[in-house]
């Protein structure tokens, strides 16, 4: 008998893609949530740091699944020891445009102009949000 069935369990409880809706809500993933809210309306820089398999990812998910699209722009990259032009293309790569082969200020210069055209021309927030795994 496997553990799904002697718990009666309907799906693999600890997978990646668990439901917005079904991630427990613990007094830890609050607190998460209680600062990274808090560092979006100073506009600052919050970093969640844990071991392998602590739930980083999943309160990150859980997070940005409570900021409305209509008010928030939230840019996801993964980085994995790339260097800062493969942050760069994936930055916007996430904000629709290719720039492949282009260069370090012509993609600073286009990820400025598209945050300011978040913020200024759709009166949106961007939420930069870069997981790393090494």
């Amino acid at each position: 008998m496997t553990y799904r069935a002697f718990f009666e369990l309907q799906r693999e409880p600890f997978c990646a893609d668990i439901a917005h809706k079904e991630i427990l809500v613990t007094p830890a993933l609050k607190g998460v949530e209680d600062r990274i809210h808090y560092a979006i309306r100073l506009g600052s820089i919050a970093l969640i740091t844990g071991e392998i398999g602590s739930g980083k990812s999943t309160a990150l998910r859980y997070v940005v699944g409570l900021l409305h699209p209509s008010e928030y722009r939230v840019i996801n990259v993964t980085v994995s020891s790339g260097s800062i032009l493969e942050l760069y293309r994936q930055i916007l790569n996430e904000l629709g445009i290719d720039m492949t082969g282009i260069s370090r200020a012509v993609m600073t210069k286009q990820i400025k102009q598209e945050i300011l055209e978040l913020v200024l021309g759709k009166k949106m927030k961007a939420v930069l949000v870069v997981k790393e795994y090494i």
